[in-house]
């Protein structure tokens, strides 16, 4: 009998807990700080693409020579090139940057 109070005070004092830390989780949403980078890149995150100039640039610093866009589709740019003395291909994302995807 001993044990059916002391689960119930225990289960009693959790419910009481967590009704008390209710309103402190609700009222964390008012306070959030948005902080504004006004860096020197800032007009690079407007833009919602990576341009066929951006994509050449980034192709020809990671080795490629006479780089070219191939295909272009609405994620990815495909690059051709050379490096060596063989062809290659690049593959880099439709974003701001033009993140690298695939040599």
């Amino acid at each position: 009998m001993r044990s059916i109070f002391t689960k119930a005070a225990l289960a009693a004092l959790i419910g009481l807990g967590s009704i008390s830390a209710m309103p402190v989780v609700a009222s964390a949403h008012d306070h959030v700080r948005v902080i504004v980078d006004h860096g020197p890149r800032r007009h690079m995150d407007a833009r919602r693409f990576c341009s066929n100039r951006e994509a050449v640039w980034r192709a020809e610093r990671s080795g490629m020579r006479r780089a070219m866009v191939v295909a272009r589709s609405p994620n990815r740019i495909v690059l051709e090139g050379q490096r060596g003395y063989r062809k290659d291909r690049m593959v880099v994302a439709d974003r701001p940057g033009c993140p690298i995807v695939r040599r």
